[in-house]
């Protein structure tokens, strides 16, 4: 049996539609103003507080003072003051201007609410309407496996977004852990080349050992998040392979048989350390890089079928 969308409800979803994008637009002009009223009004207050100064140093000159006199040595008082009286006079100017441009703001924003309300309940209309017109739609013989194929398409489109969305947050995850363990790593690198310039002792030796085991703790963060990452680049069918290990750092000898050749020995290996982490860090901002470019591409692809499969329910006809 063939089903029919009347022409009159082709009319209700596009007056519902016209109306809601009035109703958004009043909305986006209402936040814009109060933003705008918000910094008029600081700016106001600001201005006040010139307008105040400029009357005090008018009034200062409207009274005899040492300052009178220094000001009549140079430059005749007279002049002097017409010149504060116009300085005061252009802040007064400025206030008022400010001052009226906010009661202009604060009235658009009332007209704006008028326009809000005579759009009443918009959006909900233009929704119920919608739903209502995709029923049609979806058991029409013409136009049912028209829309299927989209809704598939757009799963498929949103699955992909999804898992491309997660393996970004365990990247994202990754990543800062290893940035913690190279910072660690470095502050370690600096007290072991004091060590070694002779200027450190157990201070030194003590302070480097406290960051090389917040590095050790880091990486073992990094190593745990890696199995979350690898999984999900797995579901994208992706691999990475990235194992630091830090955990040999001679950190008994360095305390107990201090000297150059233990502190060199040990600094050696922070380097590596270091160097094995930079490694990572470099692979994995390589990955995440890539990930975030991929998810925003597969988003706007998503929110390009999103909108034309409605712009495709609110034009067409079922016969």
């Amino acid at each position: 049996m063939a089903i029919v969308v009347a022409d009159t409800g082709l009319d209700r979803l596009a007056e519902a539609k016209e109306r809601k994008h009035r109703m958004e637009r009043a909305q986006r002009r209402q936040e814009q103003l109060r933003s705008r009223i918000r910094e008029n009004e600081r700016l106001i207050f600001e201005l006040e507080l010139k307008l105040q100064s400029e009357q005090e140093d008018v009034d200062k000159l409207t009274r005899m003072s040492l300052a009178n006199l220094f000001h009549t040595l140079l430059r005749s008082k007279d002049e002097q003051l017409e010149l504060e009286r116009q300085e005061a006079l252009a802040a007064a100017l400025k206030l008022q201007e400010a001052r009226d441009a906010e009661e202009r703001m604060k009235g658009e924003v009332i007209s704006l609410g008028d326009e809000l309300t005579a759009c009443g309940s918009a959006d909900r209309d233009y929704e119920r309407l919608l739903r209502e017109k995709e029923e049609l739609l979806r058991h029409s013989s013409a136009y049912a496996n028209e829309l299927a194929a989209m809704d598939a398409d757009i799963a498929d489109k949103s699955l992909l977004a999804k898992e491309i969305r997660e393996a970004l947050s365990a990247g994202r995850s990754v990543l800062l852990s290893l940035e913690d363990a190279s910072n660690s790593l470095e502050k370690a690198e600096n007290w072991g080349n004091w060590d070694l310039w002779g200027g450190g002792g157990m201070i030194s030796t003590h302070m480097k050992h406290e960051h090389v085991d917040d590095a050790k703790r880091s990486i073992g963060s990094v190593n745990h998040m890696m199995r979350t990452f690898r999984d999900e680049l797995a579901d994208l069918e992706r691999n990475v392979d990235i194992h630091v290990d830090i955990s040999g750092m001679l950190k008994f000898g360095d305390y107990w048989f201090d000297g150059l050749i233990t502190d060199w020995v040990v600094q050696k290996r922070i380097n590596n350390a270091q160097d094995q982490t930079l490694d990572a860090l470099h692979q994995v901002r390589t990955i995440v890089n890539r990930l975030q470019s991929e998810y925003t591409s597969a988003e706007s692809v998503l929110a390009g079928l999103q909108s034309n499969r409605v712009h495709w329910i609110e034009t067409s006809k079922a016969e």
